[in-house]
């Protein structure tokens, strides 16, 4: 699998991709969309040895400490005055972004089965 396979099932899914190496071998993939609401949603996972397992692991532990109701009332506390129908939207918005996570380690997890090593480098660490 390549880096560039990791992006094509993410963009796939609606989400967009930046990936940033570290000086351990590692790298970190942020995933960023809009909300239903039109907010910018984002989260970041790690690939760890090149295993594409490992960024599977990452974001099935995010989607699964992701509480919608407590993150919406978070997200809203800072955003202004809490009425119920922003509420009611924001954990819309919470809930779908769970969903499209869960989706997309879901298809993730499909390629990783095929092939479980990240194969090459991206292009910009072959300079």
């Amino acid at each position: 699998m390549l880096h560039s396979d990791i992006i094509k099932i993410a963009v796939k899914n609606g989400w967009a991709v930046s990936v940033t190496a570290s000086a351990d071998g590692s790298y970190y993939f942020d995933f960023q969309r809009r909300t239903l609401g039109g907010l910018l949603f984002s989260f970041t996972a790690e690939l760890c040895g090149g295993r594409v397992g490992s960024i599977v692991d990452e974001i099935i532990s995010f989607v699964d400490t992701l509480d919608p109701e407590r993150y919406a009332a978070e997200w809203l506390e800072s955003a202004g005055p809490l009425t119920p129908s922003r509420y009611c939207q924001a954990i819309a918005d919470m809930d779908d972004m769970r969903t499209r996570a869960w989706l997309l380690a879901f298809d993730l997890s499909a390629e990783a089965e095929k092939e479980r090593i990240l194969f090459d480098l991206p292009w910009y660490r072959l300079n």
